[in-house]
């Protein structure tokens, strides 16, 4: 009992090691619990006690930075002559925004509980696989994640660029950090963390999997033990989530009126005959990080989903390789799980109920995004937005920022 508790120790110590440079910057932006394992990340209490008050502040600060913009945002939009479908959408954009840093920090200050809870259940599992298998699943979770954080911080770069060589003032750069890039930072790192813990998940189900198709004999055992893991998976991603729900349903429906702004303002250019190659560019940036926040949440989900449907097709396929004396009992167990398993391909996994964590879901979403711009297109071609002579609402918004 003791070697299986040491060892958890061990698992878990090394998993928090691998993520500790991500987890420290996610800790201070207040998008992860702070007190899960805080000592397998700082090791002094002095320290942690300087760690909490920074957290405070920077936190305190980045909500007090976005609400202030957001809220002179808010008021500068009301009097910029637009139609007033596309003036409702420029300030849900705003308030959305603010919603999604409010969100991503009650989250990380309310879901303690559930992330130690989801940790206990993973490092359960991967300690009845194969240490060789476990490191390749920390290696595997460790390079996606470099990938993704690269590409964020890439793509946030470009777009204060392109913001500040478009607009040229420091102060509207300001601006758009504040009211429009830092809720983004706060939704992304959240967002990450599903990301990787869909992605342990998945990867966890896949060796387990393997492993059953792999083995020459089989017993009743084993497979109950295999049955456990399964569901102990199945729980884990249940846990996901529910503690990102919220924030993953505000970040799609952000996504959504984003990218029909955005697609506004490039027609709206295109129109005028305006070939401003920087603000393209900074449209699509920004259109870019939309779909890449939303990809990273449905598509490990979806993954995950797929390997359950396999654990239930192998299990079916294992019945045909089970010759023990006393099997009756035993290819019942088994096709039982299997049938569980494989009708669970038509329960996925929702946010709030409503939005499905798959690829399928991606159609509804472009179909939702496309009624958006054929109203907003049929609004600006009857010459409604003047915009005081400025070709978009936001260069009218920033021209009166500056």
């Amino acid at each position: 009992m003791s070697d299986t508790t040491a060892e958890k120790r061990w698992l878990r110590l090394q998993l928090y090691q691998t993520f500790k440079p991500y987890l420290i910057c996610a800790q201070l932006l207040c998008t992860a619990p702070s007190s899960c394992n805080a000592e397998c990340l700082i090791d002094q209490r002095s320290q942690r006690s300087y760690f909490k008050q920074a957290r405070l502040l920077i936190t305190a600060s980045i909500l007090t930075s976005v609400v202030i913009c957001g809220v002179q945002a808010i008021v500068q939009l009301i009097y910029v002559p637009m139609p007033f479908f596309t003036g409702v959408l420029y300030v849900n954009e705003v308030v959305l925004c603010i919603a999604i840093s409010v969100a991503a920090v009650n989250r990380g200050l309310s879901e303690e509980a559930r992330c130690n809870r989801f940790v206990d259940t993973i490092i359960a599992v991967a300690s009845a696989v194969p240490y060789t298998d476990w490191v390749d699943t920390v290696r595997y979770v460790r390079l996606r994640l470099q990938g993704i954080c690269a590409t964020f911080v890439i793509v946030f770069a470009l777009a204060l660029l392109c913001d500040y060589l478009h607009f040229g003032s420091i102060y509207a750069t300001l601006f758009t950090l504040c009211a429009y890039l830092l809720p983004n930072v706060l939704g992304g790192v959240s967002i990450v963390q599903y990301c990787l813990g869909t992605l342990l998940v998945y990867r966890l189900q896949q060796n387990i999997n393997r492993r059953l198709s792999s083995v020459d004999i089989i017993h009743e055992a084993y497979i109950v033990e295999t049955k456990h893991h399964y569901l102990q998976l199945a729980h884990s991603a249940s846990l996901l989530t529910r503690s990102y729900e919220v924030l993953i349903l505000t970040i799609v429906f952000a996504g959504i009126n984003v990218t029909s702004l955005q697609l506004l303002e490039i027609y709206q250019y295109l129109q005028q005959g305006e070939s401003h190659t920087v603000y393209l560019t900074y449209n699509i940036l920004w259109i870019f990080m939309q779909l890449y926040m939303l990809l990273i949440v449905v598509f490990p989900s979806d993954m995950f989903m797929r390997e359950q449907t396999r654990f239930g097709m192998v299990m079916f396929e294992r019945v045909q390789t089970v010759h023990e004396p006393h099997t009756k009992e035993l290819v019942r167990l088994i096709a039982r799980l299997g049938l569980l398993t494989l009708g669970r391909k038509k329960i996925v996994s929702k946010a709030c109920g409503v939005l499905r964590l798959e690829l399928s879901s991606l159609s509804s979403i472009f179909v939702a995004l496309l009624s958006f711009m054929i109203i907003l297109i049929q609004f600006d071609s009857g010459n409604l937005n003047k915009h005081n002579g400025a070709v978009t609402a936001i260069d009218s918004l920033y021209t009166t920022t500056s």
